[in-house]
Order: C-alpha cells, then structure tokens, then sequence
C-alpha cells in the first residue's frame, strides 16, 4: 500500500459513513446534496439526487469513483468524467505504452491480483458479458459502452471488499470472491460465468 491508496480508502469510507453505511437513498434531500458535490468534482453543476428526465435518472457511479480518487490526490493522473468506460480506456491504453503516467494500468482478471485502491470494472447492460479485449475493441469504434467500478478497499483471504456509488441508490459495499491464488473470480449469472472487464492496478 501507498499513501495514495490509502488515503483512497480512507475516503471510500468516510463517503460510505456519510451515507449511514448505505442506508441513504440518493432522493433523499441530504443524500441528493452528496450526489450532487460528485457531480460538481466532474465538472457539471446541474445535477443532484433527485434529477430525473423522462424518468430518466443519471448514472452517478463514476462521478462518485471521480471525485473519491481526485480527494484522494491523484491531481492530472487520472481520466475524471462522467463513464467508467473513459478511465478504464484511459488505462488500457497506460498498460499498452508500458505506464505513461497514467495512475491505474488495466489487468486481465487471469493475471493479477486485485489490491487496496485498485478498481474493479464491469460492464453494464448490453455490456455485461464484455471482456478485456471486447471492451477495448468497443471503445476504439464507439468510444462509449455502459460499465461501472468499485473502488477497493480491503483484502481479505477469500474475498476483497470494495465501494462505490449508485450501487442500490446509494453508496454502498460490496464483497467479491477470490480464487485460491488471490485472483478475482468471474460473476455468476444463473449458471452462467460473466467476465469482468478489467482490475486497473493502482500505480500511485
């Protein structure tokens, strides 16, 4: 671990307590408010909580993953934005050039073992089943698909804990399980494997 990594987690924390260890629902007034400031880290002054256009609610997850890793002081090291899929490109692309000095490099689920301040990416939707290399592809041809990451906090033997925003309306933690050697295990669906994306390895 880092002083990065763990002021990142530090943060993750105190963001999950202010939202009464995810009891908070983003309509309410003082829970909309935070959805707000993570918006307002992004750039964009228009939204909160409540916002919703032709039923339609914004997705807040990467604003909230934005503004816990500008906190935490990654500075210019990092693609701050309103898509999950922009900084895991972003990483990717860090990975390939061997580390520009971008602060996460990608990894394949197979080859790494997932550590405090690392984020782990999903695709969402019509992306749910994307891997690596279907991700990245996407990316290059649409520059868009729908994703989302959860910011990891604590390794344990057999899981690793993580946080992040929009979760069940709120911000909330979630366990994800590990393989004997301490590599992430694919989701399950039915009786189906799904593929995560990526693990961005934090490098700060």
């Amino acid at each position: 671990m880092s002083t990065f990594t763990d002021k990142l987690a530090s943060v993750c924390k105190a963001e999950y307590a202010r939202w009464d260890n995810g009891a908070g629902r983003e309509t309410q007034p003082k829970f909309s408010a935070f959805v707000k400031e993570y918006w307002v880290s992004i750039g964009n002054n228009n939204l909160d909580g409540r916002t919703v256009v032709g039923g339609i609610r914004p997705a807040w997850s990467s604003a909230f993953v934005s503004f816990c890793v500008r906190k935490a002081g990654a500075g210019n090291k990092f693609r701050y934005g309103e898509a999950h899929c922009h900084y895991i490109d972003r990483a990717m692309k860090a990975a390939d050039n061997n580390n520009d000095g971008y602060g996460y490099l990608a990894r394949r689920t197979n080859q790494y073992k997932p550590k405090v301040g690392d984020i782990i990416c999903a695709g969402r939707e019509y992306a749910k089943r994307y891997n690596y290399d279907q991700a990245k592809l996407v990316y290059e041809a649409d520059s868009f698909y729908p994703s989302h990451g959860d910011m990891v906090i604590e390794v344990q033997p057999e899981r690793v804990k993580v946080i992040g925003g929009n979760v069940h309306d709120n911000v909330d933690v979630k366990y994800f399980p590990l393989k004997s050697n301490g590599q992430l295990k694919n989701r399950v669906s039915g009786n189906a494997e799904i593929p995560w994306i990526a693990i961005l390895e934090c490098v700060l």
